[in-house]
């Protein structure tokens, strides 16, 4: 992901999913009409290991993405689910963040050590152009991604209310390149931090004109938003 810009990018969260479906192809199609740099997805584990987008643990009234196949889960869900491979392609040419989810809590928990492994194999072998790097809230699926796909970029989110300066510092431990707190931690000083640390910083998720605005004059490098087109209009009349 190129820092180097003038504003910071904006990528859709789980695509330009205002008034659409998350993580849908129409989701997708529309992250470059609307003038998005990219988009966040997030990826699950099916039972026969396929990597889904898909932001929930359970599809509603059918059951957990981990204990199904990808083919069970389409006939459920109809063509608003996509493999990994099919968003790639959608998203060719533009940034996309995949988040791997990694929840132990969760219903249906696929462990981090499968969703990181499948998704280090997918990427090795991807000839696109998509700039992509790879987050989570997991330090543990970072690690074994990394382990296994040491040329790719990482990023470690922050939950909200979490310490920005605490997630900078693991997430140079983990040799990642962005750190991703949530906007409501984010400050001027806290962005000359993670730089000074050599860490990107990238926001979620932010869907007011005021912050977008806030944001950028701290410094961030990527903002991720569900309203695209609000951001766009709010960065260009800053710049």
């Amino acid at each position: 992901m190129d820092s180097s810009k003038s504003r910071p990018l904006i990528l859709g969260h789980r695509g330009a999913s205002f008034g659409r479906v998350d993580n849908s192809p129409e989701a997708f199609a529309n992250v470059k009409i609307l003038g998005g740099d990219g988009a966040e997805l997030d990826v699950r584990a099916t039972s026969d290991g396929v990597l889904a987008v898909v932001h929930d643990p359970v599809i509603k009234n059918f059951g957990a993405v981990a204990e199904h196949t990808f083919k069970s889960l389409s006939s459920a869900t109809g063509p608003n689910l996509v493999r990994l491979e099919e968003a790639l392609e959608m998203l060719d040419g533009q940034v996309v963040d995949i988040e791997i989810k990694s929840d132990p809590k969760e219903v249906g928990w696929a462990p981090s050590e499968l969703t990181s492994r499948l998704l280090a194999r997918l990427l090795k072998d991807y000839a696109g152009s998509a700039s992509i790097f790879v987050t989570s809230f997991s330090e543990r699926a970072l690690e074994i991604f990394s382990g296994l796909a040491p040329e790719m970029a990482l990023g470690l989110l922050g939950t909200i209310g979490s310490d920005m300066a605490l997630r900078c510092h693991a997430a140079v431990s983990l040799g990642a390149n962005y750190v991703l707190p949530h906007h409501s931690g984010i400050d001027g000083e806290g962005v000359r931090e993670a730089h000074e640390l050599g860490l990107g910083v990238v926001a979620w998720t932010v869907d007011t004109a005021e912050r977008v605005v806030e944001l950028a004059e701290c410094g961030v490098d990527g903002i991720i938003t569900n309203r695209i087109d609000l951001a766009r209009s709010a960065l260009g009349a800053r710049l």
